[in-house]
């Protein structure tokens, strides 16, 4: 039985750069979901989770400075990290890549099966 969904946005499904700040060094990495409030980065060695981290996200094609804390980590898998400073054109780019791909961003409530099986983050 699944959980019902309680996310506050439908999440973008693409794969683009991302850089996250460890120990004072930029680490390459790749988001494969994006929505305003937060993003899943792919990394095996994931910060753990309540971490302040710093971003460089790549959205379509230009960066953004982002700052967010860890939500959740799955070691050998990733991050969710929530968004807690985001430029407002970061999240306007976010939002565009949603009306491309046929999301509302600001919309709630459904998923298909397939997504609520394939999701451990609530963003």
């Amino acid at each position: 039985m699944h959980s019902p969904n309680n996310r506050r946005f439908e999440r973008v499904e693409l794969i683009n750069d991302v850089y996250f700040e460890q120990k004072g060094r930029e680490i390459p990495a790749r988001w494969t979901d994006i929505c305003p409030i937060g993003l899943f980065i792919q990394t095996q060695d994931p910060l753990p989770a309540g971490e302040q981290v710093k971003l460089r996200v790549r959205i379509e094609d230009k960066f953004y400075r982002a700052v967010g804390v860890v939500r959740h980590s799955l070691r050998w898998v990733g991050m969710g990290v929530e968004f807690t400073h985001l430029h407002p054109v970061a999240k306007l780019s976010i939002e565009h890549l949603a009306s491309l791909t046929g999301l509302d961003s600001s919309a709630s409530g459904t998923t298909s099966v397939e997504d609520k099986k394939n999701r451990n983050h609530p963003f």
